[in-house]
């Protein structure tokens, strides 16, 4: 049986805005990158289905996070929020749901991005902006991983630091 040391704690994330107890997880040991995030629809609202991914570390590029907008959910948003304090004077019940609402509809237009590329093709995994802290620092674990696994199997550096010690020891015996 194969055991893998892991490198980074799994890294539980929240996945949407609205239900942050909807957990993925992401990981990275010696060997492999492994990716596990359910998705959702309507906004982050239901999940549904789930995205599973594990890529050697010889074949991941190009790590990196970012933020993005989606300007149609930004203004989706204000559109209910505006719709929901217009609402006070007839239903205040009704007016608070529609702010709720456009409130969850305008923070899921504010992403935060962890992509890698996998062989030349990107993989980018979508998360709430309060996980930004979280994937960066997960971001600094998978770049630590992969150079970590290139520093391993650097057949120059090795050979250097083979024959570095037996001149050295030569050297010592003189």
């Amino acid at each position: 049986m194969v055991q893998s040391n892991s490198l980074s704690q799994n890294e539980d994330f929240a996945v949407s805005v609205v239900t942050p107890w909807v957990k993925g997880n992401m990981s990275v040991d010696e060997g492999f990158l492994k990716v596990k995030i359910q998705n959702t629809i309507l906004f982050g609202l239901i999940p549904a289905g789930m995205h599973k991914d594990t890529s050697p570390l010889q074949s991941v590029s190009n790590v990196y996070t970012s933020k993005e907008y989606k300007l149609s959910r930004l203004i989706l948003g204000v559109i209910i929020i505006l719709l929901g304090f217009s609402m006070f004077s007839s239903s205040f019940l009704g007016a608070i749901i529609a702010l709720v609402i456009g409130a969850a509809v305008l923070f899921s237009g504010i992403l935060t991005v962890f992509a890698y590329e996998r062989s030349g093709i990107e993989k980018k995994i979508y998360l709430p902006f309060f996980e930004a802290n979280h994937a960066s620092e997960f971001e600094e674990q998978v770049i630590s991983a992969m150079r970590i696994y290139q520093e391993d199997r650097n057949v120059r550096m090795h050979s250097q630091n083979s024959s570095d010690q037996i001149v050295n020891a030569i050297n010592n015996q003189n």
